[in-house]
Order: structure tokens, then sequence, then C-alpha cells
């Protein structure tokens, strides 16, 4: 392995020498296969019933998937596990335009999640996890039962993706590169959940304006003594979302945890990529409460450290 990396290493050097004396470079090497990324375009949003959904039979999609263009599921593939807040659902999350998730039910504000992933060009899937759309409640349904995501990815995984990504093409729980569990407001119930009960190892949790409750499974998270270079701990507030006082309280707590601490609560200024190079960030940004997932997705993702997207 160090030996191939050496050679990979070599190969630009090459390239820049060639083209010094006239030589044409290499061409690059296409992927050979759909699971490698050589798939036709698939629709932006990807919409299935699942048996293990967190409402199944509901008469709704469980989950809306993006699948990138290039997706590679044999270089280190990522997992980005979503859920909305109250009164949303997956369809407005992932999408582009404004839409209404209920028959005759108001319209709701587009996140751009699915063109967010795509700029942020990390080699991960991003699935949306439907709880109860276009409801005031957080609940997470079936995903409060021991194992509830590893069932919900599991079966998405080996039942449902393969048509998309290639009929040869699984995906293994076990074998993500990087889980990120992102919440936005009361989709803090399920972030909750699934990180004390989901048996999925979870490599990173990123709170948008979301720390409503559940504070001593998140404190256990961010206060863990075997706290490992892989994990990370992200939360984006407000001065007014109503979650101001419970993030001071759990960024006081992570200063004693060991890690390096992003810790701002001033408010004056977006989000940097600075910020977000902390393994523990807590930070108090400007946008009002309903815009921070189609503000700050892209820049979180870039620093979640998924692998690069090649193609």
């Amino acid at each position: 392995m160090r030996g191939r990396g050496a050679l990979l290493l070599l190969v630009p050097c090459y390239a820049l020498v060639a083209a010094d004396v006239g030589s044409a470079s290499p061409p690059r090497t296409a992927p050979a296969t759909a699971c490698e990324g050589a798939r036709p375009p698939l629709p932006q949003s990807l919409f299935y019933e699942l048996r293990a959904g967190a409402f199944p039979e509901s008469g709704r999609p469980d989950v809306g998937v993006h699948v990138p263009p290039g997706f590679d599921a044999t270089r280190r593939p990522g997992v980005v596990v979503y859920f909305h807040g109250w009164n949303g659902c997956v369809q407005a999350a992932l999408g582009d335009e404004d839409q209404p998730c209920s028959e005759g039910g108001d319209v709701r504000a587009a996140s751009h999640l699915a063109a967010q992933l795509d700029a942020a060009r990390v080699n991960a899937l991003l699935v949306a996890v439907e709880l109860r759309a276009d409801l005031p409640t957080g609940d997470p349904g079936h995903l409060a039962t021991l194992g509830g995501l590893r069932a919900l990815l599991h079966e998405l995984f080996d039942e449902h993706l393969p048509a998309a990504l290639g009929d040869a093409c699984s995906l293994e729980v076990d074998a993500l590169d990087r889980v990120v569990v992102v919440a936005h407001s009361g989709g803090y119930q399920a972030a909750a959940t699934v990180l004390a009960m989901g048996d999925v190892p979870i490599t990173e949790v990123v709170l948008l304006d979301a720390l409503y409750g559940a504070d001593e499974v998140f404190a256990r998270w961010v206060g863990d003594a075997g706290f490992d270079a892989a994990r990370r701990f992200v939360d984006l507030y407000t001065c007014c979302g109503g979650t101001l006082e419970r993030s001071r309280t759990l960024a006081a707590l992570a200063h004693d945890a060991g890690p390096p601490v992003t810790d701002d609560d001033r408010a004056d200024a977006e989000l940097s990529g600075a910020a977000l190079e902390s393994r523990l960030v807590f930070e108090r940004v400007p946008r009002p409460h309903a815009e921070l997932p189609e503000a700050y997705l892209r820049p979180v993702l870039e620093a979640a450290g998924f692998a690069p997207r090649m193609r």
C-alpha cells in the first residue's frame, strides 16, 4: 500500500515534466462500473417506502435519497442522515423548489440539500428520513427501537439502492467510511434517538438550531472520555430560536472534554471554514432559524472528513 501511494504521488510530477517537453499527459481512467460511478443520470431524489421506516405504511415515502453524480460505492463511501424539523418533509428538504408537504397544506421552503451535497463534492449519499410530515412534532417513531437506524439503512442498501447504484453494488452499514447525522430544529429527537439506540457507527452529529432537549444524550457524546479523532460534534445555533442557553451550557461542558473546541457566541459574522476545523464546534450564526439547513449544510459536509468525489 505504501508503494502504491508513492507511485500515485509521482504521477502529477511526471505529468508536469512531460508538459514541459510538449508531451500529452496520460488520460484519466474512467470509472469501470456503475458501482464506481459510471451510471446513467438519476433523478435528483429517489423515494422509497420501507418496512423499517420511522412511520411505515403511512402512505408517504419513508426516505428520500440523493445519489450525487459520480458517487463511488467502492471508494470510502459515506452517508449523511438528515432529520427535518416540525412541519417539514423530505421532498422540501431535498428539493430546490418551495412546495407543500401535504395536499392542500402550506407551502414549505426548500432547503436545497441535494444541491448542497453536490456542491460539497463529497463521496456520500444523502438519506433524508421522513418523520411526521407537515406536523408540529419530532416524534422518531420506530427509530426509537434498538437498532432502528441500522434496520432502516440495511433495508435501503440491500433491497432498494442496488437498482440505482448498479445491480452488483452492495453497501454495508459497518463498511461505511463516515456516517454524519444532521438534524434541524425538532429533528433533534430523532438525532438523539439514533445516537443512543441506532446501532450505527455514527462519526459526526450536526445540530442546526436543534438543541431543544435530550441534553444528557448529547452531553454524553461531547463529554465521552473516549472521544476519538474521527468523531465530531457541531452545534450551530441562533440568538432567538430557543437553543441559546442549552448551547452555551453544552459548550461549557465541551471545554472540559479534552478535544479542541470552537466556541463563538458573538453571531457577528458568517460561519467560516476555519471555525469548522475543531472536533467540537459551537457557533452562534446570524441566519434566522428556518434558513440554517439551506445556508450551512455545504460547509459542514466539506469539513466532515468524507472522501472527495473524484468524478
